[in-house]
């Protein structure tokens, strides 16, 4: 018998998908290479991130759309450490994009040109974006723990 998980914890699955597809999403973006005037052959390479930012979207909307496909068997043990230790990096990591979203545009709308804060605003920027990678270490204890719940399943039953 499965468990869903909570909301807190599909939200913060969502949250970290989204900062880990959107911005691989944003700078292969088409209108960029458009732009730039490059050819139909020359957006080969833009497809595979762009294809990457549609799986996470859709990744998100399936997880939104219904609670039981985060859904959880029973463990003990060192998978259900791992399943814990998962979730607290990826609220960790969750929390971090969020910040990172609300500093760059409080940044973007104090600072002016070239200054001493668009440089404090890179460094914010990657500072954020490098600890915010957490989440991502987050999601992937806490997919590597499902699958092996369900693994540990399988077997029991048959």
């Amino acid at each position: 018998m499965s468990r869903n998980v909570s909301l807190a914890t599909r939200v913060a699955y969502c949250i970290v998908v989204l900062g880990a597809v959107l911005p691989v999403g944003m700078a292969t973006s088409i209108w960029l290479i458009r732009i730039s005037g490059a050819n139909a052959l020359s957006l080969l390479p833009a497809l595979a991130p762009l294809l990457l930012l549609a799986i996470g979207l859709y990744r998100i909307y399936l997880v939104l759309r219904r609670p039981s496909t985060l859904a959880v068997p029973p463990t003990q043990g060192g998978l259900a450490f791992l399943r814990m230790a998962g979730q607290v990096l990826m609220y960790a990591g969750a929390v971090l994009v969020v910040v990172r979203w609300l500093a760059v545009s409080v940044m973007h709308s104090t600072t002016f040109g070239l200054s001493q804060g668009s440089m404090l605003l890179y460094l914010v920027t990657v500072t954020l974006g490098l600890f915010g990678q957490v989440g991502v270490l987050g999601l992937l204890l806490f997919e590597i723990s499902r699958l092996r719940a369900f693994e540990v399943q399988a077997s029991q039953a048959g």
